[in-house]
C-alpha cells in the first residue's frame, strides 16, 4: 500500500489520479472527504498561542507551571487531562519553556498517585512536530488506559521546541533529561492530580534515549523526587554506532537529518554548511521539515529522499564536532536504579545487537538490568513491548525484586 501511494505521488497527475482511484470506490462527495483528509494527515497543525511563552518569563522554580488549560476532548477512558507549559533550564543552565500533558485519572486521591514519566520517540524537530497540540496528544503514549486503570498519573513532556518555538534539540540528552523531569515536578502542582513524588521513566526510540538521560540526571537535578526504575523500548543508545548503521538508509537520512540540523542549531561549531553537499542542501531542507505526526507529509519527498551517503560532503564519523557529539549524547552513565531494555530483533533502524551490548555493559558493572527480546518485532514496538514493561513498573511500584538476567 505505501508503495503504491508513492508511485501515484510521483505521477505529475498525483492530484487528478487520487480523485480518479476515489470515486471508482465511492461518490465525488466521498472524493472531496478523501482529499481533505488526506491534506489534513499531510499537513503538521500549527500550535496555537498557548505555545507562545511569555517574555521574560514569570518568576518559578524548575518545573513549575506558566499556565495550563484542560483537555475535554479525545480522553481516554477515566481520564481527566490538562495541556501545560512549565519552566526548564537550557543546555546553558538558562530557563525555558517547555510544553506538555498531565494525564491522570479522574477524581483526587487520598492517597499519593505515582507517577509515570513517558518520553516519546522521533516526531521531527520543529514546533509543529509537537505532539500535546494536537488532536490526539496521547498517540505517541502505549497502552495510556492501562496506566490510568492502574492509578498512574502519566506525565508526557513535548521536549524544548516541540510546540514551543525554536529548534528541537533532537538527541540531546542533558534537554530532554530537563524537560522529563521537570514534567514531573509540573505533575505534582495540580491539585486534582494528586501525585506523589515517586516515579519511573519510559521511553521508547529517541526517548529510550531520553529515559536513561533522565535516570542519570535524576537525582543531581530534582533530588526531591524518587526515581524508582528506568525502562526502554528500542533505546537509541549508542548514537555513534547508529550512526554508522544508518549512513546507506533513507530512512537514517531523516532521523539523522534531524540529528544534525538539531545539533548544528545547538552547538557552537556544528555548521551544516561545512557537511551538507550544497547541491545537495535544498533536498536536505526539504527532508527534515515534516513531523512524523503528521505522516502523509513524507509523501511528497519521497522522490527525493537521499541516504546519509549522499548527502553527506564528508566522513561524519571521523569529523569533528560530531564525533564527540555523538558520544556526548549517548547515555553511558551509571544508573543506580533497575532497568529494563527491550527490543525487537527486525529493528532496521537500531539494531538489537545495541541494546544487547548495552546491557551485558551494564551487568559488568553491576547495575541492575533485565533485557527482553521481542522475535520479528520492528523498530516501533512500543505496543509490542508495553505489556511487559508495564507490568515490570508495576513490580517497581510494589517493591518487588528485579529478578537480572545478566549472563553469568
Amino acid at each position: 500500500m505505501y508503495a503504491r501511494i508513492a508511485r501515484i505521488w510521483q505521477s505529475p497527475n498525483r492530484w487528478i489520479l487520487l480523485l480518479a482511484a476515489t470515486i471508482t470506490v465511492g461518490t465525488i462527495g466521498a472524493a472531496v472527504t478523501f482529499l481533505v483528509k488526506y491534506h489534513r494527515a499531510a499537513t503538521a497543525q500549527i500550535p496555537s498561542t498557548f505555545y507562545t511563552p511569555p517574555q521574560p518569563l514569570p518568576p518559578g522554580q524548575t518545573g513549575s507551571i506558566i499556565r495550563k488549560e484542560a483537555l475535554p476532548s479525545n480522553l481516554p477512558e477515566g481520564a481527566q487531562a490538562w495541556r501545560v507549559m512549565y519552566r526548564s533550564t537550557g543546555l546553558e543552565g538558562n530557563p525555558i519553556a517547555v510544553t506538555g500533558t498531565i494525564v491522570a485519572p479522574n477524581g483526587t486521591s487520598v492517597k499519593p498517585r505515582n507517577i509515570i514519566a513517558w518520553a516519546h520517540g522521533t516526531t521531527g524537530i520543529r514546533p509543529e512536530c509537537g505532539v500535546s497540540h494536537t488532536s490526539d496528544p496521547y498517540q505517541q503514549t502505549p497502552v495510556i488506559e492501562r496506566m490510568l486503570a492502574q492509578g498512574f498519573v502519566i506525565a508526557i513532556t513535548n521536549y524544548p521546541g516541540l510546540g514551543t518555538p525554536g529548534v528541537h534539540p533532537y538527541m540531546v540528552g542533558q534537554a530532554a533529561a530537563h524537560s522529563v523531569l521537570d514534567s514531573v515536578r509540573a505533575s505534582r502542582q495540580i491539585v486534582e492530580v494528586s501525585a506523589g513524588n515517586k516515579f519511573v521513566v519510559w521511553g521508547a526510540s529517541q526517548g529510550g534515549n531520553s529515559a536513561l538521560w533522565t535516570a542519570q540526571l535524576a537525582e543531581a537535578y530534582a533530588s526531591e523526587l524518587k526515581l524508582l526504575g528506568v525502562a526502554a523500548s528500542a533505546p537509541a543508545i549508542n548514537l555513534r554506532k547508529i550512526a554508522e548503521f544508518n549512513l546507506d538508509k533513507k530512512a537514517g537520512g531523516i532521523f539523522l537529518g534531524y540529528v544534525f540540523a538539531a545539533w548544528a542549531a545547538v552547538y557552537p561549531g556544528a555548521d551544516l554548511n561545512a557537511i551538507i553537499k550544497p547541491d545537495e542542501r535544498a533536498n536536505f531542507d526539504r527532508m527534515i521539515k515534516p513531523c512524523f505526526t503528521s505522516p502523509a507529509g513524507f509523501l511528497p519527498i519521497i522522490k527525493t529522499l537521499r541516504t546519509p551517503t549522499q548527502y553527506l560532503s564528508v566522513d561524519i564519523l571521523k569529523t569533528e564536532p560530531w564525533n564527540i557529539l555523538f558520544e556526548k549524547n549517548s547515555p553511558n552513565g551509571r544508573i543506580e536504579v533497575p532497568i529494563v531494555i527491550a527490543h525487537g530483533t527486525a529493528d532496521s533502524l537500531i539494531p538489537v545487537e545495541l541494546s544487547e551490548a548495552e546491557a551485558a555493559r551494564r551487568c559488568k558493572t553491576a547495575e541492575d538490568v533485565q533485557f527482553a527480546r521481542y522475535p520479528g518485532s520492528t523498530h516501533d514496538a512500543r505496543e509490542d513491548t508495553a505489556v511487559y514493561i508495564l507490568g515490570w513498573v508495576v513490580d517497581r511500584f510494589a517493591g518487588r525484586p528485579t529478578p537480572s538476567n545478566c549472563p553469568n
